[in-house]
């Protein structure tokens, strides 16, 4: 067999796309081992179905990905197989100010076939003002020391400091045989402060974690997620509810396990009475993935499939308050509600 790479353009746009695989000889079929003459027919309705089956034809643009697999059947070509391992380690940290200002950080290193992207984003809202930055360089990943997590970000605009105000923890919180979902909360309540290239700094209660997963989201039996984190001076209280074919509820309270009665989108009632109020004051963001996160991601949005691009996301700001036994205390809170659309 002759190891090769097919230097192939799209025949709608003429697009460069890159075929890396191996292929074989086939007596009657290619006149030549050292180049290739590519049919131009276009291709059938299975096609599709075709590159679905064959799992390793990657290029970036959709019509090409067609072409490709349409050739590779026509000439009777094997290609070598291509790693489909999935690995995503996802950071998300924030910050909430007591005048009601606040930052999102998303932090990921995506390894799947053959991409390799480190992906970051800032939302910032300050003075009633949104804003959204995002960058695909290779430079954003948080350091961890035993002094806290640092963020350098000079292509999202800002430094930050992290300080850990509660002890870490960690949890595996899904399991099966395409692989595992890691939960790595290192800071559920910190102390942080924000440095802007504008000169501007806040500072407030913020919140560090890390998912690892080593299969793709969209395999998840999953229809309903509900996750969230709610600070006061004294309190720390984070929740993630799965809800669907496999169901896995974990709610801490100031870092210990605690059994809740209800879990909504205004509200998390624990069984003791406890109770966190939240008034969904500030939509952050909401839609499906595919209009709201995989735009910023070029080239990203043809591979993936239709039902992750369809996850609707709506993520708030609230303020609220936690309320046990005759105590009210205020706080601030940042969750969403995640819904797989079939």
């Amino acid at each position: 067999m002759l190891p090769s790479l097919l230097n192939v353009h799209c025949h709608s746009c003429r697009c460069p796309a890159k075929l890396i695989g191996r292929v074989e000889s086939v007596p009657g079929r290619l006149g030549r081992q050292d180049g290739y003459v590519l049919p131009r027919s276009a291709p059938t309705p299975g096609d599709r179905r075709r590159h679905d089956e064959l799992g390793h034809v990657l290029p970036l643009h959709s019509a090409a990905r067609i072409m490709a697999a349409s050739w590779f059947r026509q000439l009777g070509l094997r290609s070598a197989p291509v790693n489909k391992s999935f690995l995503l380690k996802k950071w998300y940290l924030d910050c909430v100010t007591t005048a009601g200002d606040a930052a999102l950080i998303y932090l990921a290193d995506l390894s799947w076939r053959m991409l390799s992207i480190q992906y970051s984003s800032l939302l910032t809202l300050r003075a009633g003002e949104m804003q959204r930055k995002s960058s695909l360089c290779r430079r954003a990943l948080p350091a961890r020391s035993e002094s806290g997590i640092e963020v350098h970000a000079p292509q999202l605009g800002f430094r930050g400091t992290w300080r850990p105000l509660a002890n870490s923890i960690k949890r595996k919180i899904f399991e099966c045989e395409d692989g595992t979902i890691d939960w790595q909360c290192f800071q559920p309540k910190a102390q942080v402060e924000l440095c802007f290239a504008s000169h501007q700094t806040i500072r407030g209660l913020g919140y560090a974690e890390c998912l690892t997963l080593s299969m793709a989201p969209w395999k998840l039996p999953l229809n309903e997620l509900h996750w969230g984190r709610f600070l006061t001076t004294q309190d720390c209280v984070v929740w993630i509810d799965w809800r669907g074919a496999y169901k896995n509820r974990v709610i801490l309270y100031n870092g210990n396990d605690v059994e809740a009665e209800s879990v909504s989108e205004s509200a998390i009632t624990l069984f003791d009475g406890t109770r966190v109020e939240l008034d969904r004051s500030t939509i952050l963001r909401t839609g499906p993935l595919g209009k709201t996160v995989f735009p910023t991601l070029p080239g990203i949005t043809a591979i993936l499939p239709g039902r992750v691009k369809s996850i609707y996301e709506t993520k708030w700001l609230s303020a609220g308050f936690l309320r046990s036994g005759d105590q009210v205390r205020p706080g601030s809170a940042i969750h969403e509600v995640v819904r797989w659309i079939e």
